[in-house]
């Protein structure tokens, strides 16, 4: 799914390069040392690696904000963002920082603690904090917690890891043990429940913190079917409606705990066949959706059906987790996606590769097929209309992908002759209105689908790109529809006339294909980058989310954001200032693709900001002749950044 927001990331040795054709750079910088690479962060502050210092440059007012030359030189894979947040963490042997990439102001810093592995790294944006957890050389493991705006310590416990329960003899002493020591390395489920609680999980048992001390609130073990066993898989999830509990799923069972005092809601938990790998909070029930567990890890009931696990998925009661189904209904693999529709949801199950789908009426918990429906390739879109189920499959190793609509009464695909993808490329659709538009590769061809009846045509004639590529992207716009791919790009009216095609050969080397695919493909966007960069709010509208689109997931967001931007409490004023207005920015389609091409004259290469309204070349930038010239293009601020020799690094506004 490509969303607007561009994270270009480049590597490479140092180079003259001239500057764009007709630009003058909106500001200069020296750095110490040669520039290894640069980095957009989604907080909107760009990374500088030199082999002096890693820096932070405020990209509007071309400063450097801040550098750390202890993290000179750093290879590129060493900064990464943490997840769920919008800090960054730079690694090197003996050393871990987690840092605010716009202040440098240092967060957490594992000299302090003498930590040898940080296991855990946890943002919690209800109460502005970081949670670490590592070990040491010597010692028990720390649990500490971090003020996201200035870095200060809040508390620090070693008791998280203590044998509370009573201490066994014998062979329950020396297992009681063992589950400690590897309780202590093993990463921690986290949830913050509310502004006052953290509750995690070890391989020992539920916890409660005291979100001010770290102080032990509760403590809650989870009933398993046999005892003494320890769970494989368990995950926890916020309460939706209800804020006195929080659920925990573990292997195939779901249980509700009091946020109080740790005590379970339910006389028993709720129950699948299989393991729960997620659940779904409607308003009708809570689904549990399963999962085939690993070989010979089956902790439930296990049917395999032609060497493929049988699962069985059912619905539980907020009030008592009883179950709605008498009996699990039974999924014939994973239940890998359940997009809601109203009040049913249409559930993807993958049975070794191959997809089945079925509507569920989550308040009956019955499916309204007889028996799931295979499709070809892998569900990607699906909706609910009048005519029936109307989906997008993407292909597989063994089928094509289609576009087709299920009739709901039958249960048989409404058109023998579907929409029908290419085995190299998926099929690309856009949504306008009532109007669902796709490219199929296979034959060229741009189709309009009526998302009421179901009906489709195709529009205009072949649209084949150059140069043998696939499109990546097509898009809605004012005028049309644009579809783009590497080097290629086709602006189409609604009718399928092409109304303007353009196409810039790639040069033959391979340091700038790099380039340019990094370009193309690394525009993360709201689905990753709100992942990864905007805290527990975005993992909470897309469960509530009614489908999986884009458009759906990104309305949510927004509304999150004008409504007090709470996944952005805690950090820095500048950090939360610079990440809303980002945010903001990448609603907003961009206007404009980037290709790689072959200088018109044939001396060097250029890099061309195309228009997608028009194909026309906005500006242009001269990379001369070299193999991996030092830039990267940050489409949220509009500007470009180059080394342009050794240690220098201009800003050109596009």
């Amino acid at each position: 799914m490509a969303l607007p927001l561009l994270l270009v990331l480049l590597q490479t040795a140092s180079a003259p390069v001239q500057a764009p054709v007709g630009s003058v750079a909106a500001w200069t910088l020296h750095f110490s040392g040669d520039i290894r690479w640069q980095q957009i962060t989604p907080a909107g502050a760009l990374l500088v690696s030199s082999d002096g210092a890693l820096a932070g440059v405020d990209v509007e007012r071309g400063q450097i904000a801040w550098q750390k030359p202890e993290l000179g030189g750093l290879p590129v894979d060493s900064v990464r963002m943490v997840e769920g947040s919008l800090l960054m963490e730079a690694a090197k042997p003996g050393l871990s920082l987690i840092f605010d990439p716009v202040t440098g102001t240092v967060l957490f810093d594992s000299r302090r603690l003498s930590l040898t592995r940080v296991v855990t790294r946890r943002v919690l944006p209800q109460t502005g904090t970081l949670l670490v957890h590592g070990q040491r050389a010597s010692g028990p493991p720390v649990v500490a917690l971090y003020d996201l705006a200035t870095g200060n310590q809040r508390w620090v416990s070693e008791s998280l890891f203590q044998q509370i329960e009573p201490k066994r003899g014998g062979l329950g002493g020396l297992m009681q043990g063992l589950v400690r020591m590897a309780s202590s390395a093993t990463t921690l489920e986290v949830l913050q429940a509310g502004p006052e609680v953290i509750v995690v999980h070890t391989l020992m048992g539920l916890r409660a913190l005291d979100a001010k001390t770290g102080a032990i609130r509760w403590t809650a073990a989870l009933p398993m079917a046999r005892n003494g066993s320890l769970p494989h898989q368990v995950r926890l999830y916020p309460s939706l409606a209800k804020n006195d509990r929080i659920y925990v799923s573990y292997d195939e069972r779901l249980m509700a705990y009091r946020l109080a005092d740790g005590q379970p809601l339910w006389s028993k938990p709720a129950t699948v066949d299989g393991w729960i790998r997620d659940i779904v909070q409607h308003p009708a029930g809570i689904i549990m959706l399963p999962e085939g567990p690993p070989a010979n890890q089956a902790t439930g009931n296990v049917r395999i059906i032609n060497g493929v696990v049988q699962t069985g998925l059912n619905v539980a009661r907020y009030d008592d987790g009883t179950m709605i189904a008498a009996k699990p209904l039974r999924m014939r693999g994973t239940v890998k996606d359940a997009m809601i529709a109203g009040d049913a949801v249409v559930l993807a199950v993958d049975a070794d590769s191959r997809t089945f789908v079925n509507v569920l009426n989550v308040a009956t918990a019955t499916v309204r097929l007889q028996k799931d429906v295979k499709i070809k390739g892998q569900l990607d879109y699906a909706e609910l209309m009048p005519a029936g189920l109307l989906y997008i499959s993407r292909s597989d190793q063994s089928t094509n992908g289609e576009v087709n609509v299920i009739d709901l009464t039958s249960g048989e695909p409404k058109y023998k002759d579907a929409i029908e993808g290419g085995k190299s490329s998926m099929l690309l659709h856009a949504i306008d209105g009532n109007t669902l538009y796709v490219y199929a590769n296979k034959d060229h061809q741009l189709y309009a689908v009526n998302r009421q009846d179901g009906t489709y045509r195709a529009l205009g004639g072949e649209i084949k790109l150059q140069g043998d590529e696939d499109p990546t992207t097509l898009e809605v716009r004012t005028g049309g529809l644009a579809l783009i791919s590497a080097q290629n790009l086709v602006v189409i009216g609604r009718d399928g006339q092409i109304k303007q095609q353009v196409y810039h050969p790639a040069p033959q080397l391979p340091g700038l294909l790099r380039a340019l695919y990094r370009i193309n493909s690394v525009r993360a966007g709201l689905y990753g980058a709100a992942a990864s960069a905007y805290g527990d709010a975005f993992a909470q509208a897309s469960r509530t989310a009614t489908d999986t689109t884009a458009k759906r997931i990104t309305g949510q967001l927004a509304a999150a954001y004008n409504q007090g931007g709470a996944q952005l409490q805690g950090y820095s004023s500048q950090a939360a200032a610079l990440a809303s207005k980002r945010f903001k920015a990448s609603l907003a389609t961009p206007g404009s693709v980037f290709v790689l091409t072959k200088s018109p004259d044939g001396n060097g290469n250029v890099l061309l900001q195309l228009d997608k309204d028009t194909a026309q070349p906005r500006s242009r930038v001269d990379l001369g002749k070299q193999r991996e010239p030092v830039y990267a293009v940050d489409d949220i601020s509009g500007m470009l950044f180059l080394q342009t020799t050794a240690g220098v690094l201009a800003g050109y506004r596009l």
